[in-house]
């Protein structure tokens, strides 16, 4: 799925998310990318100054990131399980829902533990997720979009639990290159801004901002996004 998703990630989103970390992250620091995927965060802050290590559990998506940029310091791991030492890191981020794809809360909880852990005193963690009330609203139905990129074509289902605390997508890909056709599913939970917020300061975090979008909005029920900015105190 990885070469797949190295075309699916939106480069306009992609730069608005940029700006928005160069705007919360101090240059010349360490910062840890988790779940960092094929580097598309990691590798432009790199290249700006940042010194990002990338951590993923896939190799498959972090041997995609190391063919991008050869420079770039890859770790594969668990996000529950940081191998890195106590207050290794200066800034910590995990953008475009990154979070919420481990199969338990207590899992989500003991991530974020790991992530204040691994935090430096008066350094800065960023949270990027879908917004959980806003999801129901559109997806509780389900619905479908066809696109077509570069090597191939897409059919995606997405469609949000009754109770809301479930996004499910599923993906048919169809390559344009063979005509194989290949059928994934991803299964994210969702937090709306109390329980995310919850969770963040059981393990000792303290919440800066909230905001619903990476040009700096104001968070409300109807924002898409769900991003916190929060500190060690």
């Amino acid at each position: 799925m990885g070469i797949y998703w190295a075309e699916i990630a939106d480069k306009n989103l992609t730069e608005k998310q940029l700006h928005f970390l160069r705007n919360h992250l101090k240059p010349d620091v360490y910062v840890l990318d988790v779940a960092c995927g094929t580097g598309r965060h990691s590798i432009p802050l790199n290249q700006h100054g940042y010194n990002v290590v990338g951590l993923d559990v896939s190799s498959n998506l972090l041997n995609i990131a190391k063919q991008r940029w050869r420079d770039m310091h890859l770790v594969r791991g668990d996000m529950r399980f940081l191998p890195f030492k106590s207050q290794a890191f200066a800034a910590e981020i995990s953008m475009d829902t990154s979070f919420g794809y481990l199969s338990s809360e207590q899992d989500d909880l003991l991530s974020l533990s790991e992530l204040r852990r691994t935090l430096e005193q008066d350094g800065v963690v960023v949270i990027d997720v879908f917004n959980k009330k806003q999801l129901m609203q559109k997806f509780q139905l389900g619905k479908s979009t066809s696109l077509d990129y570069p090597s191939f074509f897409l059919l995606q289902k997405r469609t949000v639990s009754l109770n809301g605390q479930w996004l499910c997508d599923l993906w048919v890909v169809c390559d344009k290159t063979s005509g194989r056709k290949m059928t994934f599913k991803h299964v994210v939970r969702l937090y709306e801004l109390s329980e995310l917020q919850s969770l963040l300061e059981k393990v000792g975090f303290v919440v800066k901002r909230v905001y619903g979008g990476y040009e700096g909005e104001n968070f409300d029920t109807n924002s898409f996004q769900l991003i916190f900015v929060a500190g060690t105190k």
